[in-house]
């Protein structure tokens, strides 16, 4: 899967851009705050709707203006097609998605046209922070490849907001839940399921990949790198019946919460490195080897479920790594189409193969030349019927 080319349009600091980037290795220098991981965001919100990084698509939009999009020419290994994601907040229908000029209906079929594997200073939480930060990580690879377990988790997470209305009400009011709580905890029930089902299998398949990917990253065969999977409902012989039963017996203390306790909103990955918990007892070092490594594991299982390559995305993690670890990334890399980011010139060494962009802000617009042409990338103006 390649990126043949991006269109931005008022999103960020980019008033509007059109860069066509190489099959290869792309390098995007420039200083701190010139707009390097703007444009990874955007090809990461046409994989998945969302951005890495915020959650507010208000503070996607360029200041000054009420909408934005992002679009991709992408290249597959089939057959090429268009991915076109438009942000309009103030509006009834917040954010849309085109596929080849077509609207689609929900955000779910979107899921696994593109894919996309980012990695990003922020990603070092995945060891050092809670388990929320390690279950969407979880939930945003699978999501990209199997599209009912996209669905089940919409469904589980709807169900679970409309039992804590009503355990928030029974709060309130002190009266007894509404029998209709019964119907939300079947629905629960049911997505919860294919939830944890699909969590096991792939944390299993990046069990397994993520040890040999950080043997390799580190050079170290000593240290051995492996993650369990921890669910609410793990060694259960009969666990849907097990889940309702939890259920029905949390709902007094639930009350009293105003939330539901238990459930795979609850679940957990461990990381260890010789089988002690990286979080407790790991270095910066081993913490940040291990990040990288669970990325690229994700990179080859999406490549072998899907039958085509994701797009990588660096970001800012060069300077992280000493020279060794870079050319064992780069090696690991391989033919994968790869947008890096960085600040610092010595990052640029080891590239001599890869296409270098310079990435600069004037009057806080952001804009992108080729170094090697030395010449401006085209930023030519783009026709929209459906931007006013």
């Amino acid at each position: 899967m390649k990126i043949r080319e991006i269109n931005l349009v008022q999103f960020r600091n980019y008033e509007r851009l059109t860069l066509r980037p190489k099959d290869g290795i792309n390098l995007f220098f420039g200083k701190n705050g010139s707009g390097k991981t703007n444009l990874l965001e955007a090809i990461h919100y046409c994989a998945l709707g969302k951005s890495h990084r915020i959650n507010n698509d208000q503070n996607a939009i360029m200041n000054g203006y009420r909408e934005a999009s992002c679009a991709l020419d992408i290249q597959g290994r089939l057959s090429g097609f268009h991915i076109r994601l438009k942000l309009q907040p103030e509006e009834a229908v917040k954010k849309s998605v085109w596929i080849d000029q077509k609207k689609v209906r929900k955000f779910s079929e979107m899921m696994g046209c593109f894919q996309c594997v980012i990695f990003s200073p922020e990603d070092l939480g995945l060891i050092r922070e809670g388990p929320a930060v390690r279950r969407r990580f979880l939930d945003m690879m699978i999501s990209q490849v199997n599209r009912k377990y996209f669905i089940a988790l919409q469904q589980y997470r709807a169900a679970m907001e409309q039992r804590n209305a009503i355990l928030r009400l029974c709060r309130q009011t002190g009266r007894k839940p509404d029998p209709a709580v019964e119907d939300f905890e079947a629905i629960m029930v049911s997505s919860a399921m294919t939830v944890t089902e699909e969590r096991n299998r792939y944390a299993g398949m990046l069990t397994e990949k993520a040890a040999e990917t950080y043997s390799a990253i580190s050079g170290q065969d000593r240290e051995v790198f492996s993650m369990l999977y921890h669910s609410f409902l793990k060694d259960r012989d009969d666990p849907e019946s097990e889940y309702q039963k939890q259920l029905r017996e949390s709902r007094e203390d639930d009350i009293r919460q105003g939330i539901t306790t238990c459930g795979p909103h609850r679940d957990d990955l461990v990381f260890m490195l010789n089988r002690r918990n990286m979080k407790l007892y790991s270095s910066q070092g081993q913490i940040r080897t291990a990040a990288l490594g669970i990325k690229l594991s994700q990179l080859n299982i999406l490549q072998e479920i899907s039958g085509d390559s994701p797009v990588l995305l660096l970001d800012d993690v060069m300077s992280e790594l000493d020279k060794g670890r870079r050319m064992r990334l780069l090696e690991k890399i391989g033919n994968t189409q790869t947008f890096i980011t960085c600040s610092d010139e010595s990052d640029l060494d080891e590239f001599s193969e890869s296409r270098v962009y310079d990435v600069y802000s004037e009057d806080g617009k952001g804009y992108i030349r080729e170094t090697g042409m030395k010449q401006e990338t085209e930023t030519e103006q783009i026709t929209d019927p459906d931007f006013t």
